[in-house]
């Protein structure tokens, strides 16, 4: 007499609780190396929170690398510069944005933009390039 045990007739099968128990380890542990760079080589900071919308007209002043200041497709003074910077800035209400040549001296643009702070204007900024991976 012959027994069937219906062991030939059953299908394959996956598991899957196993497999699940296996992706939820490896996701707490991905989880927990990233909170850990993250925590650890991080900074305390206490950023400014800001309200606004983005303004795409700016008062751009350029600095060349031969350290002149250039504003309207003119080669300016510093002090004409910071009035006519304000004069702009009263009209349009626009930030003012300094554009420097990788080359200028460092000293120019820090002069300048401690003139345009002097005469009021808080809403001055420099312009950088993005690095390229």
């Amino acid at each position: 007499m012959q027994v069937d045990s219906g062991f030939g007739r059953r299908r394959a099968r996956i598991e899957m609780i196993a497999l699940i128990d296996v992706v939820f380890l490896l996701l707490v542990f991905f989880i927990y190396a990233m909170l850990s760079m993250t925590v650890f080589r991080g900074l305390e900071l206490d950023l400014p929170r800001a309200e606004g919308v983005f303004q795409p007209e700016t008062i751009v002043v350029t600095l060349d690398r031969d350290n002149r200041l250039i504003a309207e497709d003119r080669v300016m003074e510093s002090s004409r510069i910071v009035s006519w910077a304000m004069a702009e800035h009263s009209r349009t209400g626009s930030p003012v944005l300094i554009r420097g040549d990788r080359e200028a001296d460092l000293g120019v643009a820090l002069g300048l933009l401690a003139e345009l702070q002097e005469a009021g204007l808080e809403a001055v900024s420099f312009q950088v390039e993005e690095e390229r991976p």
